[in-house]
């Protein structure tokens, strides 16, 4: 009996002490869009590649393992993607990463000929970054506005 009881309090032990290098308090991470390029492009499917912000809000680095994300333009998803790219955000950092996602030509063209010159079309980011410490990720979702689509879209694809 007394040797259950002292290996049920050295597990009590090492656990608290295994959360003692865990913060009090720990935000996760904030992403946005930063920008975004046209990689190639079929008949079929587009490839683009987001550049997205990752902001580590807290005062200890923290490891990303990868990333999933899904772009809906004006409440019409038009891209999805993910990567596997490893990086450390700083403490109270931040880093730029690429991922590439996929479009189909229906899903363009119906964005396309939706927008008018002068519109800033709205985006949503939605999505989940893996963490190590999280393998399960954690969810994210941003809101904005594009630049008009004269801004960023080629005259010969313009309607």
């Amino acid at each position: 009996m007394r040797r259950v009881i002292s290996v049920v309090l050295a597990l009590l032990m090492f656990t608290l002490a295994g959360c003692s290098g865990l913060p009090m308090s720990w935000e996760k991470p904030r992403i946005s869009l930063a920008g975004f390029t046209l990689k190639d492009a079929t008949f079929f499917q587009q490839r683009f590649v987001l550049a997205l912000t990752v902001q580590n809000p807290n005062n200890i680095s923290v490891a990303v393992s990868g990333l999933d994300a899904r772009l809906s333009v004006n409440g019409i998803e038009m891209a999805q993607g993910v990567s596997n790219e490893q990086v450390t955000i700083p403490a109270l950092g931040e880093v730029t990463l690429h991922i590439e996602v996929v479009s189909n030509i229906a899903q363009l063209v119906k964005q396309l000929r939706a927008l008018k010159g002068d519109e800033a079309p709205t985006y949503k980011l939605t999505g989940r970054i893996y963490l190590p410490v999280k393998p399960d990720g954690i969810a994210f979702s941003k809101s904005g506005d594009m630049p008009p689509r004269d801004d960023w879209l080629p005259k010969n694809l313009r309607f």
